[in-house]
């Protein structure tokens, strides 16, 4: 006998909104007035040479290339306390988050919710269960993604937010996974996973005994996937979850 699902835990990229965001000019100027802020004693020296060294390192260390057998990888948090040492700057730990997320640009004024994705947080709080952002990400942690929720409209629907940068590991490492069954207070077979990439999200969901929901509204078709149900859009994954709890 199945346990009555007591959360739903989301992936954000390709799943609530797009894959990727468009890169701009600006971007470098916008980390950069973020990084002299964060540490305000910087010279705009330091903080040119700083936001171009992770930059570069980001783009050598993470330049598309799939996660390693082992998921393992260079934290964005280890990177930076070498990039601030390298720059005669102190490492301490205020300080690397602070440079971390000031890398972290907003995206509120570049993307927009897929269509249907604040309709499904809605959806996830009227069937009484709690909504918990599980998502893989870079410099962003959960308090970088709150701000982005705030100001896309979404964060009113969502209970918690937990990042690979949070977990320490990269999706589909079972790390970000545990860590939002702690964040939902539910066991795994309380828990229903929706997410875009059968790898990722619906592989290692299924090996902690999850329920999942494959969605692609920002993906092609998939041509097979071992999830219990499979929504081309946001609206036909509202309906595979009430499904899921048999609502009508």
């Amino acid at each position: 006998m199945k346990t009555a699902l007591q959360a739903a835990l989301i992936d954000v990229g390709g799943t609530l909104w797009p894959n990727s965001w468009p890169l701009r000019q600006t971007d470098g100027a916008g980390r950069l007035a973020r990084v002299r802020a964060s540490l305000p004693d910087l010279s705009e020296a330091q903080a040119h040479a700083i936001v171009t060294d992770l930059s570069n390192t980001t783009r050598e260390t993470h330049g598309g290339a799939p996660n390693p057998p082992d998921y393992t990888r260079v934290g964005a948090d280890i990177l930076v306390a070498d990039c601030l040492q390298r720059h005669q700057v102190n490492p301490d730990s205020s300080a690397v988050a602070r440079v971390r997320r000031a890398m972290a640009i907003p995206v509120a004024d570049r993307i927009r919710p897929l269509p249907g994705a604040i309709e499904l947080l809605a959806q996830v709080n009227e069937l009484g269960l709690r909504c918990i952002i599980a998502s893989n990400t870079y410099w962003r942690d959960a308090d970088s993604y709150w701000e982005d929720f705030r100001l896309l409209g979404m964060a009113d629907h969502v209970d918690a937010i937990v990042t690979s940068v949070d977990a320490g590991h990269l999706k589909p490492h079972p790390a970000v996974f545990e860590l939002a069954m702690r964040a939902a207070g539910a066991e795994a077979q309380s828990c229903v996973y929706i997410g875009n990439k059968e790898d990722n999200d619906i592989t290692p969901a299924l090996a902690l005994g999850m329920r999942t929901i494959l969605v692609h509204p920002d993906d092609p078709l998939p041509t097979s996937s071992r999830a219990h149900a499979v929504a081309p859009d946001l609206w036909a994954c509202a309906e595979a979850l009430k499904a899921m709890l048999g609502e009508p």
